[in-house]
């Protein structure tokens, strides 16, 4: 017995031949259209795993803009400009109540984002961020 083959990486096929009752057509032929659907299935599987990824983006305290709203644009690889990333904080389990506290604090101040090809700008439309924090962004289209 064989089995179909998922290619690494999977390839996505966007041209399947259509079959109908009156297809005349043998085993092998059906085979290619299966693994062609197999591997369309794995490749999106595999594009959707990678885009719940975390990538950590640093915000330094000097990257603001100096008027509202404040704004920074940071190199983000593999973000495209069709992605709605959601942003996650980034407290390790190493840090402190105090630190947690003010990490989660910095974390707030960001009141909306946009993303663009390879880039991601922050907003923040009522402080300016003071300190340097990190985030998580997750809907990164190509990560890794």
């Amino acid at each position: 017995m064989e089995f179909c083959k998922i290619k690494n990486p999977p390839e996505y096929t966007l041209e399947v031949e259509h079959w109908t009752r009156d297809t005349d057509a043998d085993g092998d032929q059906m085979a290619v259209v299966i693994e062609q659907l197999l591997n369309n299935t794995f490749y999106n599987k595999t594009l959707e795993e990678s885009r719940q990824l975390p990538v950590l983006v640093n915000l330094p305290a000097s990257g603001w803009s100096s008027e509202a709203p404040y704004c920074q644009k940071v190199v983000v690889t593999g973000v495209q400009a069709t992605d709605n990333p959601t942003v996650h904080p980034c407290t390790p389990k190493e840090l402190g109540p105090t630190e947690v506290k003010l990490k989660r604090k910095l974390i707030s101040m960001i009141t909306d984002g946009e993303s663009g090809d390879g880039y991601v700008i922050f907003y923040c439309g009522e402080k300016k961020p003071t300190e340097d924090f990190s985030v998580y962004l997750r809907g990164v289209s190509v990560n890794g």
